[in-house]
């Protein structure tokens, strides 16, 4: 398993750059050929989600299989909302409107401890980067029709915000999907239910020979 620090995150370097979905996707690949992996199941939570069908998009032949931690594969907010958060993270007062937002990520079950490294790691995030980032999901380019056509599973957190329609619309564009929706938790499904988590990706693993694949 390789964890990633995007670009613009963590303890990667954070250039003056446009952080698009595409420009995240040649990094994992960048990563990926560094490491000497041919082929591997990526694993997205959040906007890691299109970046993930951004990188199938460019490396088909690179990817076996999509994970999808409580992340979009179609368009999550209107266009006005989008511009709306878009200004808020422009303004002086954007750690605010990002703790705003991430407050109303956090579960029940997600530990305090987990909530502090969320909020440190978020506050770490440079502003360009932040905004940059955020009109990069918003672009409309990255949220077409075509397929995603190697096995995908997708484990949502329940909530309103989507519709009742979720699964339907997924499976529109990823005909082989194993769809799970888990009721009580927040936006860290892996962070809340770890144990859980771990199980259902390993299980998905197995069940379409992802292991055997990759080697």
């Amino acid at each position: 398993m390789i964890a990633v620090d995007l670009p613009g995150h963590g303890k990667s370097d954070k250039p003056q750059v446009t952080y698009s979905m595409d420009f995240f996707a040649r990094a994992v690949e960048a990563v990926m050929r560094d490491a000497k992996v041919k082929r591997a199941v990526l694993v997205g939570h959040s906007m890691g989600t299109p970046i993930a069908r951004q990188f199938y998009r460019k490396y088909p032949d690179k990817t076996l299989g999509i994970v999808i931690a409580d992340g979009p594969l179609r368009p999550f907010g209107e266009k006005a909302m989008m511009e709306a958060m878009t200004a808020s993270f422009r303004g002086p007062n954007y750690k605010d409107a990002m703790g705003q937002m991430f407050a109303g990520m956090f579960g029940p079950s997600l530990s305090a401890e987990a909530q502090g490294r969320i909020t440190a790691s978020r506050l770490s995030t440079p502003q360009y980067v932040l905004v940059s980032a955020w009109e990069g999901m918003g672009d409309p380019s990255i949220w077409g029709e075509d397929k995603i056509n190697v096995p995908v599973l997708a484990i949502m957190a329940k909530n309103p915000f989507f519709g009742p329609d979720l699964e339907q619309r997924y499976r529109g564009i990823a005909p082989n999907l194993d769809f799970r929706l888990w009721d009580g938790v927040g936006h860290f499904v892996m962070m809340e239910r770890p144990k859980e988590f771990n199980e259902a990706v390993l299980g998905f693993l197995d069940k379409n020979t992802l292991l055997k694949k990759q080697k």
